[in-house]
């Protein structure tokens, strides 16, 4: 496949996660405004949903990941940018007034939609790409496909950072936040552009399509450590970098670490094509994220920007050489067959994915420690399975 087709699928991904990850750029101001309903405790509401809106993923997972699997790929890819764009508009266009006390359970079903239009998009998309990659570029289109959704972090980021500096706080407040959502419009236009232009691949077709339970339950292992990664590094760095009252550089923070990732996962990607394996690299990087995780938060526990900036740079090495490879490795799992992969992946995401959020900003309430040893036990299942260091030694 030529790169250029890669690249527009890619992009549609980039569009797809914007919209996920808007919703926790903007969340202090839906905070705000459940406050100004009368609800008390509106910050944990706002983060109770973004949890709640994942219990979808398996159900998109499957009904998405069965119409990729007998209607083809390019089709199942262009359902989810039409689904995504259309909730992302109704939330940019929220009657929060007229809706009153039921705004928490709107915003709740529009995310819960997002949810499910994710869960079958990625499995799609890495199926999609990586189905006739050569041996020496897997690697690099698996980072391109981590990589795109980390773009679309930082393109939600930088939109709404960009918007706090232009605009009043009551102006932000009361309609700023709407306009990062309003490129919903953009993501259906621009992803139905692409899209459309892709080459169809062959799919299963009618042919009886079974779930493979353990490669499923192999696939949901495997989805774990990145997905605890990347909800860690991407969403809650905020929630990290508050307890640590480092306040100068708090508003640019995640730009910068989902920037550094970024780029290091396409280093990685690049190397590993090169010089290794992609499930090398990526049992290399859990075994950095075991063992490494507890001392390296212990040592930011001490509030000194140079020891901060040093564990989080290592952090980030060991959470590249896991992203960049983990499309592939679920790739490799599932044997192209869409639908288990988005089972095993998408009942990870259930379990973790929104919830890694709230139980950092639980944890963090004890000790920063708590966060590594959180993340040191997610990586620990592919260790009791056998995967990490027997796949290592060959």
């Amino acid at each position: 496949m030529k790169w250029r087709f890669r690249l527009g699928a890619a992009l549609g991904n980039t569009l797809e996660y914007y919209d996920v990850a808007v919703f926790a750029a903007i969340s202090m101001y839906l905070s705000a405004e459940l406050e100004r309903l009368g609800y008390s405790q509106a910050t944990e509401m706002v983060w109770g949903i973004f949890a709640l809106r994942f219990i979808v993923r398996p159900v998109g997972g499957y009904v998405i990941g069965r119409y990729a699997d007998r209607v083809g790929k390019k089709p199942a890819l262009i359902l989810t940018s039409l689904i995504t764009g259309t909730a992302t508009l109704c939330m940019a266009l929220l009657p929060i007034e007229l809706l009153g006390a039921y705004t928490p359970m709107a915003i709740l079903v529009l995310q819960m939609a997002l949810s499910f239009s994710f869960a079958g998009e990625f499995p799609s998309l890495l199926t999609y790409l990586l189905s006739n990659a050569k041996d020496d570029e897997r690697s690099l289109v698996s980072a391109l496909i981590s990589a795109s959704s980390i773009f679309g972090v930082i393109i939600s980021l930088g939109l709404v950072f960009t918007l706090e500096r232009i605009l009043d706080p009551k102006t932000m407040q009361s309609i700023g936040w709407r306009i990062p959502l309003l490129f919903g419009v953009v993501n259906i236009v621009i992803s139905f552009w692409f899209r459309a232009k892709l080459p169809n691949q062959p799919n299963i077709g009618k042919q009886k399509i079974s779930i493979n339970l353990s490669q499923a339950v192999n696939v949901f292992l495997l989805t774990i450590p990145g997905v605890v990664i990347f909800y860690s590094q991407n969403i809650s760095s905020a929630l990290i970098l508050g307890y640590l009252e480092v306040t100068e550089f708090k508003s640019i923070y995640a730009m910068i670490l989902s920037g550094i990732l970024l780029l290091m996962m396409i280093i990685f990607g690049y190397l590993t094509d090169k010089y290794s394996t992609p499930i090398k690299i990526f049992n290399l990087g859990v075994m950095g994220m075991v063992v490494l995780s507890v001392p390296l938060y212990f040592i930011m526990s001490y509030n000194n920007i140079g020891l901060i900036i040093t564990s989080q740079i290592i952090i980030t090495v060991y959470s590249a050489m896991i992203l960049c490879n983990s499309a592939y490795v679920f790739f490799d799992e599932a044997r192209e067959n869409i639908t288990t992969l988005s089972m095993g992946f998408n009942i990870s995401c259930a379990l973790l994915a929104g919830g890694t959020p709230l139980l950092i900003n639980h944890l963090i309430s004890f000790h920063i420690l708590y966060v590594g040893v959180f993340l040191s036990l997610c990586g620990m299942g592919l260790i009791f399975r056998g995967e990490v260091f027997n796949n290592h030694l060959k």
